[in-house]
């Protein structure tokens, strides 16, 4: 009996034994599956060097993506433009790439950017997303994952010893070269012979380049820059006035190289006066970055003597006799505006009213507001109208003036009857308006006697 119960207690014993064994088994399955698809994700990772540059140095950002598998569409990278900051892919700047993750191989892409900062401040870089489409490993299927960058700041700071230095300019060796080209305006030989010949000059700076009136000069300036940004070289093309020449400036040419470019100004100086003039001398200051000190590159000026009638006093006040001739014709309008309106308007509105006296006179104001209301079709108005052109001209045919009394009635029987059977009639309206007197009426109107002759004389006398 005893053996029995023992038998009994060790079955029970190892069958609890096993169902807690495959709790735990189930439990740490569940809590593994989550961390297995935590460690297939994509990896993606940027790195910044160097982090702090001065304006016109250059960075490079280099952001790599693995995935478990292969990606069968290219990465969606976030766009890097902002303001004062140029972004450019350098040659070959996408390579495909491979790691050892956990043992097994990842492959994927990086890429790289050159960042050049072309004021000082604080950049901040990585704050996009990317779109990663790649082979699930564990379903096989596609997926597309949006995965963010870490943030990155790139500060651009001028150095302690170019503080002050405007425009900053910065690189490892600047230099400046021009160019002199005279061009002379001639009578040709020949019908086939060109007006014009070129003569390029090296300037000295001692002697002076001879011209004369018509001719031009050509000057080519070209500023070249190494080891830093062609975007921070400044322009030089100032077209200064000049009493004997005129200039004109040409839109500059930026070339620009991988370690540096150039800037070409030009600019064409023509004789017009007989003298002399001296175009200025250019220096420009950079920042030796190889040295870390500032440092300036010169050219020389050029002096020029123009054969030649000298310019008058008249000619180099041509602005200011335009400027007095439209002066003196502001005044004479303002005394013109004044002279009218304190005598030329009290003339004008004394005429105004005697022509609208005469006119009320001779009984043409109240015909014309007779007749606007006549065809305003306003009964009313009309014989309140009519009433005041009888009295103004008592002496209208007393045909036309029944005729009007005759319409009139019709209309007022037509507005005023008891029945209102109908609406005033369209045809005594017409009526009425055409039997309304003329200007030429109210005119022989005045001229015939109102009154018959008191005396007549007899037939024979």
């Amino acid at each position: 009996m005893n053996d029995r119960r023992g038998s009994f207690l060790r079955g029970f014993l190892r069958m609890a034994y096993l169902l807690s064994a495959l709790c735990l088994a189930s439990l740490a399955s569940a809590q593994s599956t989550p961390t297995l698809a935590s460690s297939l994700a994509p990896q993606v990772t940027a790195t910044l060097d160097p982090t702090r540059v001065a304006p016109g140095e250059t960075a490079q950002l280099r952001i790599t993506v693995l995935v478990p598998t292969f990606m069968p569409r290219p990465v969606a990278f976030p766009s890097l433009d902002q303001p004062n900051l140029r972004v450019q892919l350098p040659e070959r700047a996408t390579m495909p790439v491979s790691r050892r993750v956990d043992g097994r191989t990842w492959a994927g892409i990086s890429r790289r950017y050159t960042l050049t900062p072309l004021a000082a401040g604080a950049f901040s870089l990585g704050e996009g997303a990317l779109e990663i489409t790649f082979q699930d490993p564990e379903t096989g299927e596609t997926v597309t994952r949006t995965q963010a960058l870490t943030a990155q700041t790139l500060t651009a700071a001028v150095p302690d010893a170019a503080a002050g230095l405007s425009p900053y300019i910065a690189g490892t060796s600047l230099t400046l070269e021009q160019q002199l080209t005279v061009i002379r305006a001639g009578e040709p030989p020949a019908a086939e012979a060109p007006a014009t010949t070129d003569e390029s000059l090296v300037p000295s700076g001692e002697a002076p380049v001879s011209l004369a009136i018509g001719d031009s000069l050509e000057r080519e300036i070209k500023i070249s820059l190494e080891g830093g940004s062609a975007l921070l070289l400044p322009s030089l093309a100032e077209t200064t006035p000049m009493s004997t020449m005129a200039v004109h400036a040409a839109s500059p040419v930026l070339a620009e190289t991988p370690t540096g470019g150039t800037r070409t100004a030009r600019l064409t100086y023509i004789a017009q006066h007989g003298g002399s003039a001296t175009l200025p001398e250019i220096t420009v200051r950079w920042f030796d970055l190889g040295n870390r000190r500032i440092a300036a590159a010169s050219m020389p000026g050029v002096v020029i003597a123009i054969d030649g009638a000298p310019v008058s006093s008249g000619g180099a006040s041509r602005f200011q006799r335009q400027y007095v001739t439209l002066g003196i014709a502001i005044l004479l309008f303002g005394a013109m505006v004044a002279v009218g309106w304190r005598w030329l308007w009290p003339i004008w509105q004394r005429t105004r009213q005697r022509r609208r006296r005469q006119l009320e006179r001779r009984g043409i104001t109240a015909l014309t507001y007779l007749e606007r209301q006549v065809r305003a079709r306003r009964f009313s108005e009309s014989l309140i109208a009519w009433q005041a052109l009888q009295r103004r001209v008592p002496g209208l045919p007393d045909e036309r003036r029944q005729t009007i009394s005759r319409c009139l009635a019709t209309l007022g029987r037509e507005r005023y009857a008891t029945d209102k059977t109908s609406a005033p009639s369209d045809t005594a309206w017409r009526d009425l308006q055409q039997a309304l007197p003329r200007v030429a009426d109210l005119r022989q109107t005045r001229r015939e006697p109102l009154l018959p002759t008191l005396n007549p004389r007899a037939p024979g006398w």
